[in-house]
């Protein structure tokens, strides 16, 4: 016998109470569960998973010895390895507990021998299995029978529930079971309920008709003396009976139960609201002639279904009927399921399971319900690489009642990408349609900045899937509260950073710190340079691990700030940042690229070259296609770093050899003479240019120490020029930003030669210091230093 992944388990064994049981897997939903039920029976329980979580927190609170990653020195001495169904054959610690020979389980073969000593309630079905275990697990806690109970989802009630365990006293056991792999095999149930059957898990079974049969085993595993109950609505079900009674049946009839009228129990649904559904049932010799009336707090014909199994399984038990009708009226239901998670902005955001197109069509008519009227706006996460195959055309459906659809990448669980089949096909399939609307956003984390532009007020944003789409939750309702200010608004300042610039960059961001007023922003120093944060500073640890902010205010310059490499991390993390985007920063960045567009734009640029070495052929070719002056500086980089102006050809090797110092390539370009200016830019959809700055370096060469030491340079504002000359070069500093793409900010350096003003380059990132010309030219408009930073702060917010 092997598990789904093909790891050789132990049969004709059984372990003993107390043994040390090691779980590999245990933080998994299931699988923690089971942990926290051997303790609860003293056994020595360890475990092993592939990433921290708080799961694995709680457990540790337990007693359970648990740890990431899988490592076998760490697994101490168990009797008995459990593994869950994700873990394969090359986990170290299944290969050594197979070298140990150590008894090894699959989660469902521990599951059946926890409950060898309950009458087990049993609810299986491909969708509404975890609703109805939780609704009869509800219905028999109110009776009285204080069942032991396992669910695939958590339930939002005081203990003795655990999340999706509650640990009873008395012989019953609600559990829901699983058809995926036939783990419900493993199960000798006193009371089996099916919900419905459709195709699904077919990377394992193959066929619908091999599913059917796995159910039909299902159904025959149950006691000669128990019930299988079953929704005759469902026309799998029916196939299934079919089948069932062709190979024997059961000692008893399959009770049928369903909106139909062939069903043994029917219900005929008398009131819908956006709060309740009410429906009476009748056709039932357990009922009075008159038939009885149950509201329901949940919305949508298949919850009425899975309460009807729920009351099914209670009559059988002679629950009396007022006890079924209050505990169903005040059901508290389980999580993700239709789960309200918060509103902001008048935006309400959903957490639903749904993956299967019946559920998702099922989820959307329920929720259309609830909220009459609104705008559906579904964010979608496909689950699994075969169902995602094998259900395309039908999640296209579903999908398309839809007011607007987000599709994000497929959540894999235990599979491998399968060659051809991508959640963008979903995405295709929905935009060859006129509607509705659709974004693809591959990385999760993205969504929140990709969406927020489309949302409107009242709309219902549902976050859909069985992966970890609901992670997505929290940082979505963040960024609506932040952006309808319902909190203080947490901003990182990058600064810092490995380039030669840092100093200047812990300059810049100090004061944007200083500057952000407290009563609307927390403020997180963020230095990428450190691995791990220290002295106040957050690292890169803390940036990929902790709360994203809300925002980003980028102050690092030069190499790995400028060049849009932070800005691409931030967006891989779904972070709003400051300034301009990758593409125009990497641009911008690269001083000779920017020529290019520079001219394509109808601007004036010096002429230059590109070089890397100090070869003769590469001296000869400057000297044959330029003219002297020169300016050398690296091709990448800032504040004059590295530059070196050169007079004479002998001064040339030098000048290029110190720029190769800071870079991998310098720019030679002709040394143009007259009146240095600096035009700072502000805006994105309209960007407008500040006042020209005039740069008058008191030693003749605007160079490092002229540009920050104070005092060393005159920046005039505005720049000595004629009024039309003034013009003409905030209209070019607007112009070469806009060239290269450039949003929020940026800085334009300009030589003024016989009244033409020649760009040199764009900086996406001007320094803030004191002695800063983007400030400077600020302040001259009228624009005090935290009135720029707060309107730099809200051009990246209402970016998004």
């Amino acid at each position: 016998m092997y598990s789904p992944t093909g790891i050789r388990l132990t049969t004709q064994r059984e372990p003993e109470l107390p043994m040390h049981f090691h779980l590999v897997g245990i933080g998994g939903a299931g699988m923690s569960a089971l942990a926290r039920w051997l303790r609860h029976k003293n056994a020595t329980v360890s475990g092993s998973d592939v990433v921290e979580s708080p799961t694995l927190d709680a457990l540790r609170a337990i007693g359970v010895d648990a740890y990431t990653p899988h490592d076998p020195a760490r697994m101490g001495h168990p009797d008995w390895l459990v593994v869950s169904d994700a873990i394969h054959p090359d986990n170290p610690e299944v290969i050594e507990a197979l070298r140990r020979n150590i008894p090894i389980w699959r989660r469902s073969q521990l599951l059946g021998w926890l409950l060898r000593d309950h009458k087990v309630i049993a609810i299986a079905g491909t969708h509404g299995k975890s609703t109805t275990t939780a609704m009869t697990a509800t219905i028999l806690e109110a009776a009285g029978y204080d069942p032991t109970v396992l669910i695939g989802a958590d339930v939002p009630m005081p203990p003795p529930w655990q999340g999706n365990l509650r640990l009873g006293n008395s012989e019953w056991a609600v559990v829901e079971a699983c058809e995926a792999y036939e783990s419900f095999l493993d199960l000798r149930p006193y009371i089996a309920l099916i919900t419905n059957i459709e195709a699904d898990h077919l990377d394992y079974h193959g066929t619908f008709d091999r599913l059917l049969r796995s159910f039909a085993n299902f159904a025959k595993r149950v006691a000669p003396e128990g019930y299988l109950i079953a929704c005759g609505d469902n026309y799998g079900v029916r196939e299934m009976a079919k089948m069932l009674h062709s190979r024997g049946g059961h000692e008893r009839p399959p009770i049928f139960y369903g909106l139909g009228p062939q069903n043994d129990l029917q219900a005929e649904i008398t009131e819908r609201t956006p709060y309740y559904t009410e429906f009476r049932v009748c056709n039932s010799h357990w009922l009075p002639e008159t038939g009885l009336t149950l509201h329901i707090p949940y919305l949508g014909e298949q919850n009425v279904q899975n309460a009807l199994g729920a009351l099914c399984i209670a009559l059988l038990l002679n629950v009396p009927t007022e006890v079924i009708t209050d505990a169903l009226a005040h059901f508290r239901g389980v999580k993700r399921r239709q789960e309200v998670i918060g509103e902001a902005m008048g935006i309400t955001l959903v957490d639903d399971y749904a993956h299967h197109p019946t559920e998702i069509r099922a989820a959307l008519s329920a929720l259309r319900q609830r909220f009459p009227n609104r705008r559906m706006v579904v964010v979608y996460q496909p689950h699994l690489y075969s169902r995602t195959r094998d259900q395309l055309p039908g999640l296209i459906e579903s999908l398309a009642l839809a007011d607007f659809v987000v599709v994000t990448d497929i959540y894999p669980a235990r599979e491998q990408p399968i060659p051809g089949v991508s959640a963008a096909l979903i995405a295709d399939g929905l935009l060859e349609r006129d509607a509705p609307p659709t974004l693809y956003v591959p990385v999760k984390e993205q969504i929140p900045q990709r969406l927020m532009p489309y949302l409107r007020p009242n709309d219902v944003v549902v976050l859909m899937g069985a992966g970890d789409i609901d992670k997505i939750a929290p940082l979505l309702l963040r960024r609506l509260e932040a952006h309808g200010r319902a909190r203080r608004i947490t901003v990182a300042v990058l600064m810092g950073g490995d380039s030669p610039e840092r100093d200047v960059s812990l300059l810049s961001g100090t004061r944007v710190m200083q500057a952000l007023d407290p009563e609307k922003y927390h403020v997180i120093a963020v230095d990428p340079a450190l691995p791990k944060g220290k002295d106040g500073f957050w690292g890169l640890e803390e940036l990929l691990t902790r709360e994203r902010p809300d925002v980003a205010f980028i102050a690092l310059h030069g190499k790995h700030g400028e060049d849009g490499a932070i800005q691409g991390l931030l967006e891989l993390l779904g972070i709003p940042y400051t300034g301009s985007g990758v593409l125009a920063s990497a641009l911008a960045m690269n001083k000779f690229a920017a020529k290019t567009l520079f001219r394509e734009a109808g601007l004036a640029t010096p002429n230059a070259l590109l070089v890397s070495d100090t070869d003769d052929m590469t001296l000869m070719r400057v000297q044959q296609r330029l003219r002297l002056p020169l300016m050398v500086k690296p091709n990448q980089g800032g504040s004059t770093l590295g530059a070196m102006r050169v007079f004479h050809w002998d001064e040339l090797p030098r000048a290029i050899s110190k720029a190769l110092a800071y870079d991998t390539a310098a720019i030679v370009e002709e040394l143009i003479e007259g009146v240095e200016v600096s035009v700072p830019v502000l805006g994105k959809r309209e960007p407008r240019a500040l006042p020209p700055v005039e740069i008058v370096p008191k030693g003749g060469y605007y160079d490092f120490q002229a540009k920050y030491v104070p005092g060393a340079t005159e920046e005039i504002v505005p720049a000595r020029l004629p009024p039309e000359v003034l013009s003409l070069l905030q209209e070019t500093a607007v112009a070469a930003h806009l060239a290269l793409g450039c949003s929020g900010m940026s800085r334009v350096d300009m030589i003024v030669h016989e009244g033409t003003p020649y760009v040199l380059e764009v900086n996406t990132i001007p320094g803030l210091t004191p002695t800063s010309l983007l400030p400077r030219s600020a302040e001259a408009a009228g624009i005090s230093f935290p009135e720029l930073i707060e309107r730099i702060l809200q051009e990246a917010l209402e970016a998004v």
